[in-house]
């Protein structure tokens, strides 16, 4: 069986130790932080060690203001096309939950409005998944449907002589 427990407890242990690697990261970074004020305080003087260790601090700023700077922006695509595709996956997941229960409905459609918004590849996997599990749905119902058909259909040509049988004991 699954025991929610032992994974519990896992993650609360992953949890636990990327929060210790973390904050040993964090005071490294104080230590050699510190360690380099007091390098440059005493190769520079006290005036120009701390901006030349503010100056350091501001390097991945200033490469990230570069690389966006500098950076190709892809070619927009035809908005008309991804809103269309859009509409019709969602309206794929809405057909193919007719006739479940509303609050699956309405879960189904706030994914499918965030995975349309945040991650619009990943909707058409989730239209397809809901697809599926629509279509099990049905068959189920079906092959259940059959299974009672046919059991009433054995019960209307089980012979009398089986009852009496077993009501004289």
């Amino acid at each position: 069986m699954f025991n929610f427990n032992d994974h519990l407890q896992e993650l609360r242990a992953n949890i636990m130790s990327l929060v210790l690697l973390l904050s040993a990261t964090i005071i490294g970074f104080v230590w050699i932080s510190i360690g380099i004020y007091h390098w440059l305080s005493t190769c520079l003087g006290a005036v120009w060690g701390p901006i030349v260790l503010g100056l350091i601090c501001f390097i991945p700023i200033i490469i990230f203001a570069f690389i966006k700077a500098f950076a190709r922006t892809p070619l927009p695509q035809n908005r008309s096309e991804q809103a269309d595709a859009t509409v019709l996956n969602m309206s794929k997941v809405f057909e193919s939950l007719s006739g479940r229960s509303p609050f699956l409905v309405a879960s189904a459609a706030i994914i499918a409005g965030f995975l349309a918004t945040r991650f619009p590849a990943l909707l058409t996997v989730f239209t397809q998944i809901l697809a599926a599990y629509a279509e099990d749905i049905k068959t189920r119902a079906a092959k259940e449907s059959y299974t009672q058909e046919s059991s009433c259909t054995a019960e209307k040509t089980t012979p009398v002589g089986d009852a009496d049988e077993h009501t004289t004991k």
